[in-house]
């Protein structure tokens, strides 16, 4: 295991030598990876990466990931740096970390709700993976299937990761010749979800429903990162239960209306087992949950065009349409949380219905038309149309929220 030296010296060479020649790449690159401009220069710093990152994959034994790396870039150069890049060779070799293991990965990634228009940009991460002593008994008593969800602190990477609001990376995130069709890892940035909740999603909650108690604020940056672990652990948890299991139905559930509908169910069934079990932190989970889908993921400059700003949406038009939690009183907007979560469980219920559902094409079909009760078509490029019962839209744009910058760190 790396010292808190060594891993130094790895900041000093990712800080000095490689995010620097990445920030360039990513300059002349387009949204599909491709070089749009100054190709030689391009091909200059590539083969510069695969020399000053063999430091970084030979310290951290992933030196067979070293190799594919080289072996795609010089793929890569040969078809032609103006034709998108595969870092398939890259994706199958990388091993992702066991627990207090530092792990790297570099390569075209899309990272969402990072500050770059979406494409797949050079992008790199050095991360630790930390798992809380407090996840022991949970995972006793609800045994993960496969568990592929991973909990790290980031601890320097590229702009899409250290700027903004992207705390993920997936397979289906990294640019490649073949479809990825099971998804055997999930790697989550959980360090970054202090700031993003506190100068963003809370300062929202706070405006939005004032009259509102919460459980969720003044939380320190340790146990805030305890609580968003275990949001994370039940959610994938939960991707991988019911009738159609994500990893197993992953082309199924990328379809947009699908998965909307499949990121909605695994966070209602998080707010409700821990409404029922009592876990640690439980009601503060609660609130991040809920008010990161309802505020937050709806802000997005995007937003009708944005997969997570759907998913908000629809919840709180559902909820609308639906039940009596979210209501207006006297000029504000009131949230009754116990009448909520007896709706959810309703919620729940009829998306698990659809689930049933074996063919994938009338899935899909299906899950578009419950979707769209909700979220109309639109009539230009858009994915859909606000809803009217969103009446909180404009007071949620209103909102002065910073623009967030994660500093590199240490151990």
């Amino acid at each position: 295991m790396l010292t808190k030296t060594n891993t130094d010296q790895l900041l000093t060479v990712l800080r000095d030598e490689i995010l620097p020649e990445i920030d360039e790449l990513r300059k002349y690159q387009g949204t599909q990876g491709q070089i749009v401009e100054n190709k030689q220069r391009a091909q200059e710093i590539l083969m510069d990466l695969i020399k000053n990152t063999e430091v970084i994959y030979n310290s951290l034994n992933l030196k067979e990931v070293g190799v594919a790396f080289k072996e795609d870039i010089l793929n890569w150069i040969k078809r032609g740096l103006d034709e998108a890049p595969y870092f398939d060779n890259t994706l199958i070799t990388y091993r992702p970390p066991v627990n207090g293991e530092v792990t790297f990965f570099l390569g075209p990634i899309v990272t969402p709700n990072g500050p770059n228009k979406r494409g797949f940009y050079f992008e790199a991460f050095l991360a630790l993976r930390d798992e809380p002593e407090i996840m022991e008994s949970i995972e006793k008593e609800l045994p993960h299937p496969k568990n592929g969800c991973e909990s790290l602190k980031i601890l320097a990477g590229t702009q899409g990761f250290m700027e903004e609001k992207c705390i993920v990376f997936f397979p289906e995130n990294v640019k490649t010749k073949e479809k990825v069709t099971s998804q055997n890892f999930a790697i989550f940035f959980f360090n970054k979800f202090h700031d993003i909740y506190n100068d963003d999603t809370l300062k929202r909650a706070n405006s939005i429903f004032p009259k509102f108690k919460f459980k969720s604020k003044d939380m320190d940056r340790e146990i805030t990162y305890e609580a968003r672990v275990i949001w994370g652990y039940l959610h994938d948890y939960y991707h991988h239960c019911g009738n159609k299991p994500f990893d197993q139905n992953i082309q199924a559930k990328m379809n947009f209306f699908a998965g909307i509908l499949e990121e909605i169910k695994v966070d209602c069934q998080t707010i409700i087992t821990l409404n029922e079990r009592k876990y640690p932190y439980w009601e503060e989970i609660t609130e991040f949950v809920l008010f990161e889908r309802l505020l937050r993921y709806p802000s997005q400059h995007n937003a009708s065009r944005n997969f997570d700003s759907g998913t908000g949406f629809f919840l709180f038009s559902w909820l609308i349409e639906n039940g009596q939690s979210i209501y207006r009183d006297r000029g504000h907007t009131h949230l009754d949380l116990p009448k909520c979560i007896e709706e959810l469980k309703i919620l729940v219920s009829e998306i698990e219905e659809l689930e049933i559902i074996h063919n994938d094409i009338e899935y899909k079909d299906q899950a578009e038309q419950y979707v769209r009760k909700h979220l109309l078509p639109s009539n230009n490029n858009d994915k859909f149309t606000i809803p009217e019962n969103y009446f909180i839209y404009q007071e949620n744009q209103n909102v002065n929220v910073p623009y967030l910058k994660f500093s590199a760190g240490t151990i």
